[in-house]
């Protein structure tokens, strides 16, 4: 083969490399191929508004990213904290209650279903106490109602401030707890 024959070659395979990287970069992202979805199920809808009714002063999200509410701590190499981010990033929790007037997140709840996996659970739940927050399990035992969602929630709130109160004690500390009253 001659030179201008294989410079051809090249550059036409060149031009063509060049045009599908352009053509599927011009789709890009907004000519993916979806389709709405419901945020809730009607279930976490009718949960949600249980949650609202019990902790006046807060604000509800539902179907939040783990990454939204967490990060690896510091300290970690850049391969260790994407590798750590990455293990729960995407993963949801049900729904999210924030205070109102600090913005500071109460409590996780989730809702609990028969594809819930005890083991997963556990784990969820170290990880997310392990970030500091305090989660609620609304079992799948029990259908959701205006009573069980206050019930569950009353029930942990007390466990958690007794918590506090015993690590306050053993740490002296003088600050006050923050105690979150249920209607």
């Amino acid at each position: 083969m001659t030179d201008n024959v294989v410079a051809l070659l090249v550059a036409v395979g060149l031009i063509a490399v060049l045009a599908h990287f352009a053509l599927s970069g011009a789709q890009g992202i907004g000519g993916l191929p979806v389709v709405p979805r419901p945020l809730m199920t009607a279930a976490e809808r009718r949960t949600i508004t249980y949650i609202e009714e019990a902790l006046p002063g807060t604000r509800v999200h539902a179907q939040v990213s783990m990454g939204a509410l967490m990060k690896p701590r510091r300290g970690l190499d850049r391969s260790t904290y994407t590798r750590t981010f990455n293990r729960f990033c995407s993963k949801r929790v049900d729904f999210v209650v924030e205070d109102r007037a600090t913005g500071r997140i109460v409590m996780l709840v989730e809702l609990d279903d028969k594809t819930h996996d005890r083991r997963s659970d556990f784990d969820r739940d170290r990880l997310t106490t392990r970030a500091g927050y305090l989660t609620v399990r609304l079992p799948a035992s029990e259908r959701p109602t205006r009573w069980s969602v206050r019930r569950h929630i009353e029930t942990a709130l007390q466990a958690h401030q007794s918590t506090i109160g015993r690590t306050a004690a053993k740490t002296a500390r003088k600050e006050k707890p923050h105690v979150l009253q249920l209607r």
